[in-house]
């Protein structure tokens, strides 16, 4: 089922229903200005090139990501680049809904409510169930003759955030919010990295990808992590492969699979960070 696509629509402020769920696609910031309400909201970028503002702060989103924010929150997102389209899937939520559907210790509002807004960079296959269920609301919201829509609804709300906060508490799910929002920059290039380990990375990819003038980037990665962007991917790169060789593969797999091109340059990559040969390093160390 396709959904019909919206600009945003400023006068949906109030909820009168258990959720609503809304296809926007903006070509400018003409109609987009900071605004609140007194629902749940969370969005799913689907494009765009987009800086959101909220709780006092500034971030980058990138196609893929989840925002959670929490109602009465002033929020409101400024495009980059004009020729792609923000598109985003918007639902809304009803506090009460959520605390009623609420049951045996689990809060299902939890991922709205600790903190003012939380962004989640979940990996592929979470991104894809998450995505399927929110398909599942939004062709329901937009059904009209469907028997037991208000129950099918409510299930499916359920499920979908039973999903969202059981992994929103995975330690290893990338994700920041007001408190730790500088950290997110290193989240999604530790993500960044995981998706390109192979291949070789530079700067301006990286830059590209944050849609950040280049030396303000590394400059601002420095500030952050107290080490230049070259010595982090080189520090992931030889963590990676050491997990690989006590998991059972050879060097130059390894070598290979984390972007070392061949086993010569890993070698010397690693004697210079350890001062010892990868043989050396671990026949000397146990485990």
């Amino acid at each position: 089922m396709k959904f019909e696509k919206h600009p945003f629509l400023a006068h949906l402020y109030e909820l009168d229903c258990d959720y609503r769920v809304m296809l926007y696609s903006d070509t400018s910031n003409k109609n987009i200005y900071s605004h609140s309400h007194n629902f749940f909201e969370m969005f799913l970028l689907i494009s765009g090139r987009i800086v959101y503002n909220t709780a006092g702060t500034s971030f980058y989103l990138k196609p893929g990501d989840f925002l959670f924010i929490n109602r009465h929150q002033e929020h409101f997102p400024e495009m980059l680049d004009f020729s792609i389209p923000y598109e985003r899937m918007a639902l809304q939520v009803s506090p009460q809904v959520l605390k009623e559907l609420s049951m045996d210790g689990v809060d299902l509002s939890e991922c709205f409510t600790t903190d003012t807004f939380r962004v989640y960079h979940y990996p592929h296959p979470i991104r894809s169930r998450l995505s399927s269920l929110l398909d599942q609301l939004a062709f329901l919201y937009n059904s009209e003759d469907i028997y037991g829509k208000r129950i099918l609804g409510r299930s499916c709300l359920a499920e979908f955030f039973v999903e969202v906060n059981k992994h929103n508490n995975d330690p290893h799910i990338f994700s920041f919010s007001r408190d730790n929002k500088e950290m997110g920059l290193m989240a999604l290039v530790d993500q960044y990295f995981k998706d390109h380990m192979d291949q070789q990375i530079t700067v301006a990819q990286l830059s590209e990808y944050f849609y950040m003038n280049r030396y303000y980037f590394m400059h601002r990665f420095k500030e952050i992590s107290g080490m230049t962007i070259y010595q982090y991917i080189l520090r992931l790169r030889l963590n990676e492969a050491e997990a690989m060789v006590r998991g059972g593969a050879s060097f130059i797999f390894a070598s290979q699979q984390c972007g070392f091109g061949d086993y010569s340059n890993y070698y010397r990559c690693f004697k210079k960070e350890y001062g010892v040969s990868p043989r050396e390093y671990f026949k000397s160390e146990p485990g």
